[in-house]
């Protein structure tokens, strides 16, 4: 029997991401940590799981990517929503690294603790990115305009294109952080939710 092919496009409901969530929160440690940060911002993986302190500025709620850490390669600024800082301050401080075991390497066992995740969750057939389209595609529901979507996600090219994107140097910076705070406290609130107890993990 050959392997089931997990689907590239996938989003995952609000349920499903609910469910997700509160599993994540189970498992704890830096891969429980890392899910729901992904959930929260819409990030990369590694650029996640490589975060640093340093990169992080709590008060004014805001993480700084730098160039050298980012797919395109240029500095990407993310607002922290009040759901991403209760992340972070549930973090014990060991080394110069968020979400690692002892502070001082990337956590890196994505496949073994991602398995146990499903089955906590009950949610399978999905991929840790997927997370990233379920937060964009999440804003879009909530009425986040595209191009302000596409700042978040840093991607370098997007709904602003042509002759328009040669101009276009706004950044967004306030249309982000309403979007990214828009989007946590929906999180939070699917999770707080009560749900049908059959389908709780």
């Amino acid at each position: 029997m050959s392997p089931k092919v997990v689907s590239r496009d996938k989003v995952l409901t609000d349920q499903e991401l609910a469910l997700v969530i509160r599993a994540a929160r189970k498992v704890g440690g830096p891969f429980g940590g890392i899910v729901e940060f992904l959930s929260l911002t819409g990030q990369r993986r590694e650029e996640v799981a490589q975060m640093t302190w340093d990169e992080l500025d709590i008060g004014q709620r805001v993480w700084t990517l730098p160039g050298s850490r980012t797919k395109n390669g240029k500095k990407h600024v993310i607002h922290l929503s009040e759901q991403a800082i209760a992340v972070l301050n549930g973090v014990e401080k060991k080394g110069p690294l968020v979400f690692s075991v002892f502070g001082t390497r990337p956590f890196h066992d994505f496949s073994r603790v991602k398995r146990v995740l499903d089955r906590l969750s009950a949610v399978s057939e999905w991929r840790l990115h997927d997370l990233r389209r379920t937060c964009v595609s999440g804003m879009a529901r909530l009425g986040v305009a595209p191009h302000v979507a596409d700042k978040i996600l840093n991607h370098q090219t997007g709904t602003i294109s042509g002759v328009a994107a040669v101009y276009q140097r706004h950044e967004f910076l306030a249309e982000r952080q309403a979007a990214l705070d828009l989007w946590g406290a929906h999180v939070a609130a699917l999770i707080e939710r009560r749900m049908d107890p059959k389908t709780v993990a």
